[in-house]
């Protein structure tokens, strides 16, 4: 096919609209995700997406905040437990309005951020009036400051960052994680929190000029991709990352194909499945937006091998 090139007519991205904002190491997926591990009882799922948190948290630390959806939390605590997730951020019933909830935080880092920034720059400005200026009585300031005002050192002490990120003039990275959730409306029924599948990596969105957002990646465990009882069509159609473990659900796979295949023959991806799930709690891992260039294959099996299309692997 011919083509003629029209170069008033190019498109141009504004900045600070990337779909995946969030740097992070070569060998992670990008941010922000939303990731579907599909999987039968005790496949290995929950303990999956726990590693892939693991290696963020290495990333990130304490930059990095992870909420947990689960009615058995209790249960998997010892896979968990090095997280540093917070007693707050555990919520055990998935219908209990958890679309609000994860709203809600993303609103609250939201503000909790764009307060360090106006309390810094409001400090700088303050430092600047009274430098060279004798410190008599501690009176003659304003009460917005003298919340920094260290009597021990008299000396005005910088706003402390929640998160180091703060330093660089970016919000903490979150992340929820929902786990045995299979069967609850949250996953098939519940309308808001369909939407917030559509606008998760907007949540917490900055005012103008400023632009951007928080934003949120979703880690869903499920026990059936497509079937009743199984993930809401506005989730499946988001999904940015897929775990398949092994499954006799011929039915089930072809659907799964059908979704994530991407540019490879639907042949080709059954064959990486089966490459991928020939060991106890392997599984495939898809990545529909790898970084190409960096990572050779958007196929892993687990995490750690790369599944290239001349049937060849990288480690």
């Amino acid at each position: 096919m011919k083509t003629e090139y029209e170069k008033k007519a190019v498109i141009k991205l504004p900045k600070g609209t990337a779909a995946f904002a969030i740097e992070t190491d070569d060998h992670l997926p990008k941010l922000h995700q939303l990731l579907i591990a599909n999987g039968k009882r005790g496949s290995g799922k929950s303990l999956a997406i726990t590693n892939l948190l693991r290696m963020y948290k290495e990333q990130f630390k304490d930059d990095l905040r992870i909420i947990v959806v689960s009615p058995t939390f209790g249960s998997n605590y010892a896979i968990l437990k090095d997280l540093g997730i917070k007693k707050e951020d555990v919520f055990d019933d998935p219908d209990d309005n958890i679309a609000d909830k994860l709203v809600k935080i993303c609103d609250d880092e939201r503000d909790d951020f764009l307060e360090y920034e106006h309390l810094v720059k409001y400090y700088n400005e303050f430092i600047k009036r009274i430098k060279g200026q004798h410190i008599g009585s501690i009176e003659q300031f304003d009460e917005y400051m003298l919340q920094y005002y260290n009597p021990m050192t008299n000396q005005f002490e910088k706003p402390k960052p929640k998160y180091k990120r703060y330093l660089q003039g970016k919000p903490p990275v979150i992340m929820t994680f929902l786990d045995d959730s299979q069967g609850s409306k949250l996953l098939s029924t519940d309308k808001k929190f369909m939407r917030l599948c559509l606008r998760h990596r907007h949540l917490g969105q900055m005012p103008e000029p400023r632009g951007g957002a928080v934003g949120m990646s979703l880690l869903i465990a499920t026990q059936s991709f497509k079937s009743n009882g199984g993930l809401n069509r506005a989730i499946r159609n988001n999904a940015t990352s897929m775990l398949q473990f092994k499954s006799k659900d011929i039915a089930e796979l072809n659907q799964v194909a059908d979704a994530f295949s991407g540019e490879i023959p639907k042949e080709r991806f059954i064959e990486m499945y089966e490459a991928a799930t020939d060991e106890d709690f392997s599984f495939l891992f898809v990545d529909l937006h790898y970084k190409k260039g960096i990572q050779p294959s958007g196929f892993r099996k687990r995490f750690d091998t790369y599944l290239l299309e001349d049937n060849g692997i990288k480690k």
